[in-house]
């Protein structure tokens, strides 16, 4: 099996969605926790290398100041020189390659879609009241939003916060080798530094947020006003939707700069921090070192370290930053597309079998789930091949009455009938097969003409599919279509 397709990355979910932040993540990363923890495994192992850079460097320093410039490059030091030799050149570099391959090809490529496709199977199982009550703008940026954030939350676990804490855990075990005083030094400065992480990223993660939902408020409203651009240009309202769009620009102007404020803070209190640590371990280093408690390989070891940590510190800091901003992301998305709201086939539904077409209202009630509103106790029976045409001011609930027969929404009360057959016992798929429906509105997907004319049975043959466009009176026209995307 190829490294790239150790992850399933289009494996479907069980069960629906948790609405925890624990239990989503398990949700929409189920199946790929082995690799992950792997990558994880190897990242920390990588981690761990960089204690042993600065290990290599004093033990080199002390072996050369010990032997002097004549006699270092003698078979007395070859132990030490292919020792050193042999970490920079073989162990280190694969350390590192096999870090990098395991996230780009096994990790990154796989995690987006995996969890995408997922959160998009189960926003397509939603029901019509959930994508009339929002934006479809912002449905699809909340998608997109929280599969980008869910990846970049698992990689930069991986390639940071293993490799981070495991650089931490090699380094506390080399000061310890040098003194135990210098590992209290370091351990007193973590203190400090995990304090100001837990000051700052809670903040950063509720602020994150609040820019993530300005943000696909943005999406939410220019998409929905392009969507609809024939009725903005009919009403002449193209300055009314820019205000709106600009309204809700102006928000997510207003939470980028909190973020951007909170940002600043810490980057401000993180690097003073970072400064201070080369200046106690070099400096304690060099205090042992006066008292002939340290050599001269342990002060470039302490060094190595310190300077390597205050370096990393920054890097760990921002990508912790960026982990807990994706984390308010993915409690913001999941807060939309997680929550159930559906209309599901019973456990042992059948598919509806239609003999003869006779549809029967039996005492039907429906209100959208408010007191008024919709319609009360309908009783009506169609006949086989009958024709029926319902007529009733608007919101009487004409469409109301076809929107339940196709079991877009749940009756309330009563139940409708297809041939003798409780339509909530059947399953939907197959419900919806055997009703043909016209639409007032002209559904037009964004693709091909011939996808748009097979959308309705996709198995039709190239003869079937000619003589519905003809018989559409479509035909001539579509043969001078060209391709807009060229």
């Amino acid at each position: 099996m190829k490294l790239g397709n150790l992850i399933d990355a289009f494996q479907p979910a069980k069960g629906p969605p948790p609405q925890q932040l624990g239990g989503f993540l398990r949700w929409v990363l189920a199946g790929a926790w082995p690799m992950l923890i792997l990558a994880a495994a190897i990242s920390a192992f990588a981690g761990a290398m960089e204690a042993g850079t600065a290990f290599f460097l004093g033990l080199v320093i002390d072996t050369a100041l010990a032997s002097g410039p004549d006699a270092f490059f003698t078979s007395g030091n070859l132990l030490v020189i292919l020792g050193a030799l042999g970490f920079f050149m073989l162990v280190r570099p694969v350390l590192f390659g096999l870090s990098a391959a395991s996230n780009a090809i096994i990790v990154q490529p796989n995690v987006n879609p995996l969890v995408l496709s997922r959160l998009n199977r189960w926003t397509l199982g939603q029901s019509v009241r959930f994508f009339d009550d929002d934006f479809a703008g912002r449905i699809a940026q909340k998608q997109m939003q929280t599969a980008s954030a869910v990846t970049s939350v698992a990689t930069e676990m991986i390639n940071v916060v293993a490799f981070a804490l495991a650089s931490l855990l090699g380094s506390l075990a080399l000061l310890g080798a040098i003194d135990s005083r210098i590992t209290l030094l370091f351990l007193i400065w973590l203190v400090g530094y995990f304090a100001l992480i837990r000051w700052f990223l809670p903040r950063v993660r509720q602020r994150s947020g609040k820019r993530a939902g300005a943000r696909a408020m943005v999406s939410g409203q220019v998409v929905d006003s392009i969507t609809n651009i024939k009725t903005v240009k009919l009403f002449a309202h193209a300055t009314h939707e820019e205000r709106s769009a600009q309204d809700a620009m102006v928000k997510f102007r207003d939470t980028a700069l909190e973020f951007g404020y909170l940002a600043a803070g810490f980057r401000f209190c993180l690097m003073t921090l970072a400064g201070l640590l080369p200046v106690l371990l070099i400096g304690a280093t060099l205090l042992l070192w006066r008292n002939g408690m340290a050599s001269e390989g342990d002060i470039v070891a302490a060094g190595a370290v310190s300077i390597r940590i205050a370096q990393m510190t920054g890097w760990v800091s921002f990508t912790l930053m960026a982990i807990y901003s994706n984390v308010g992301e993915i409690e913001n998305g999941m807060k939309t597309l997680a929550r159930p709201d559906r209309v599901e086939d019973m456990q042992k539904a059948e598919p509806l079998q239609v003999t003869e077409g006779a549809i029967t209202f039996d005492s039907v009630g429906f209100a959208y789930g408010r007191d008024l509103g919709g319609i009360r106790n309908i009783s009506l029976s169609v006949k086989p091949g009958e024709k029926l045409g319902i007529v009733g001011a608007s919101g009487a609930g004409k469409s109301t009455l076809v929107s339940l027969l196709l079991r877009l929404y749940d009756g309330e009360d009563g139940k409708i009938l297809i041939d003798g057959q409780d339509i909530a016992g059947v399953t939907q798929d197959s419900l919806r097969g055997q009703i043909g429906m016209v639409t007032q509105e002209t559904a037009m997907f964004n693709r091909s003409a011939r996808q748009n004319i097979l959308y309705g049975r996709p198995d039709a043959s190239e003869a079937e599919l000619i003589a519905a466009a003809k018989q559409a009176e479509a035909h001539e026209f579509i043969l001078d279509l060209e391709d807009g995307q060229g």
